[in-house]
């Protein structure tokens, strides 16, 4: 699992992290970053729980994280997305109170897809896109300068107002939230008491469920699950290890429950996900030996 507080670092030769990539059925848990982040959706669908908040994203959305907030994706089958990331300090060069500003999270194509701004914006991205892909010489030039015309319309047109900016989590609260999964992360395999992971950070069990829930978007027992669930998942795919060792090995007991959860999560049963990969893999050596 990666720390929840994530480290970004940017493409060589660029001032941001950019890629394209693709992705089927995966799950970033919830974590935070100084950056800013855009995620476009060029096929599939996403699920992103920002707090408390969750959006559905589709073919042609965009939708963009602000510095500072806790956020959770799910690609929902296979999806082919643009990631930017720019960092914090790039963008105060510019903007000085960039800590201050806020930008839409949400841009549907269905409500904005005749905002001539949002088709610019679009445009840019697939441009910075075609241009990393092709990386002929001077290549930087210009993907900054489509970079900083993406940012001109983002904040000429899509910063919110005083009364429409949301508080993000206070830096101490993230602090406590850092120490919790620190914990879950070490213990998910064992059981864990609530009443314990309370202690940790001084607060007793009926809050902190409450204030849980309420920054990272799951209670406290969904999310140990989730990171149960995302350690069985990259073992089923890549190890041999039987499903029944592999769940009990990260923290399940009773297989119906953990069966039940797993497809929920990701629309298949374990076997089903194996059997799908191995005929994949076997597929891949008969074109190679072709």
């Amino acid at each position: 699992m990666k720390p929840t507080h994530e480290i970004i670092t940017t493409n060589s030769n660029l001032p941001v992290c950019f890629r394209f990539y693709h992705s089927s059925n995966q799950l970033i848990s919830s974590h935070w970053h100084s950056h800013l982040e855009i995620l476009y959706i060029y096929k599939g669908a996403m699920h992103i729980a920002r707090n408390d908040k969750e959006y559905e994203l589709y073919q042609k959305d965009l939708f963009i994280v602000n510095s500072g907030f806790i956020h959770f994706t799910k690609c929902i089958g296979n999806v082919e997305a643009i990631l930017l990331q720019i960092p914090y300090d790039l963008l105060n060069q510019s903007l000085p109170n960039f800590s201050t500003i806020q930008f839409e999270e949400y841009y549907s194509h269905k409500k904005y897809k005749n905002h001539l701004a949002f088709q610019e914006m679009v445009q840019n991205l697939l441009t910075m896109n075609n241009l990393n892909n092709e990386k002929k010489t001077g290549y930087q030039f210009l993907f900054n300068s489509n970079l900083h015309l993406f940012l001109h319309k983002l904040y000429t047109n899509f910063t919110l107002s005083k009364n429409e900016i949301i508080k993000p989590t206070t830096d101490k609260y993230r602090e406590r939230l850092q120490i919790i999964i620190d914990y879950v992360n070490k213990h998910y395999m064992e059981p864990i008491a609530l009443a314990t992971v309370a202690s940790l950070v001084a607060l007793n069990p009926e809050y902190f469920c409450r204030s849980f829930k309420k920054n990272m978007g799951f209670t406290f027992v969904e999310y140990v699950n989730l990171v149960r669930l995302i350690h069985i998942y990259n073992d089923i795919l890549g190890t041999n290890d039987s499903i029944i060792q592999i769940q009990e090995r990260h923290g399940f007991t009773n297989y119906k429950v953990f069966n039940r959860m797993f497809k929920e999560t990701y629309g298949c049963t374990p076997s089903k996900l194996r059997k799908d990969r191995h005929l994949q893999n076997s597929n891949f050596e008969k074109i190679r030996s072709l």
